[in-house]
């Protein structure tokens, strides 16, 4: 995949009460919001629903910093962030970082934030309901569909 090209994709899945999204490539703080934006104006979006982030392929190119001044605002100022949990599924070679990363926003948002490298574990602790064969399958799809949001660096959709 092309560094330069960033690919984001969800699925709101209504009846797990479950949003899964897939980000793919490099990603700035920018994009980051862009992705947000994409995903909280999506009809069907509930503040409610538990997140799964499948970061498997995609690089943050920002700082903790800059993150949580976000993070921040998404809790403070837009008040998106509600009592749920967001699984943040990422490779084994980024796992310790995004678990320390992501570690240190638990208790300051209502959002309870954790890393797995593995999808069961994530489903286990998310909902040990929820079939994981199923999951794979729409991860899959959102990873390899040919309507992924894309975008380059700048933004091609504002040009900034």
């Amino acid at each position: 995949m092309n560094n330069h090209v960033i690919r984001y994709n969800h699925k709101i899945l209504k009846d797990k009460s479950l949003v899964l999204e897939v980000l793919q490539g490099d990603f700035s703080i920018s994009s980051l919001r862009l992705s947000r934006n994409i995903l909280y104006s999506d009809r069907l979006y509930n503040p409610h629903f538990d997140l799964l982030h499948d970061m498997r392929e995609a690089r943050m190119n920002f700082t903790l910093e800059e993150h949580t001044t976000y993070l921040h605002y998404l809790g403070k100022e837009a008040k998106v962030f509600t009592q749920r949990k967001a699984a943040i599924l990422t490779s084994e070679a980024t796992l310790a970082k995004y678990s320390e990363w992501f570690g240190t926003f638990n208790g300051k948002y209502d959002v309870e934030f954790r890393v797995f490298s593995s999808l069961g574990k994530s489903l286990e602790w998310i909902n040990p309901d929820i079939a994981e064969m199923e999951i794979a399958g729409e991860l899959e799809k959102l990873r390899t569909a040919s309507f992924s949001q894309c975008f380059k660096e700048p933004n091609a959709f504002t040009g900034f």
